[in-house]
């Protein structure tokens, strides 16, 4: 006997899963799930763009 653990990405595989057990080739049992760990707060870090060398066209601007 072997135990496994897996995640049901579909309705359809739950299904395929409870018609294999209905052959009895396999044992559904419920397991409990554990909580979750809350997750760490989101920090944000400003980043910082020099614009020395930055040349503006006003006339280039208005055109757009």
């Amino acid at each position: 006997m072997e135990t496994l653990t897996i995640t049901l990405q579909n309705e359809h595989a739950r299904r395929v899963l409870e018609e294999l057990q209905a052959l009895g080739v396999l044992t559904i049992q419920a397991a409990t799930q554990q909580p979750i760990a809350p997750r760490p707060p989101a920090t944000f870090s400003a980043i910082s763009v020099s614009t020395k060398d930055f040349k503006f066209n006003r006339e280039e601007a208005n055109e757009r």
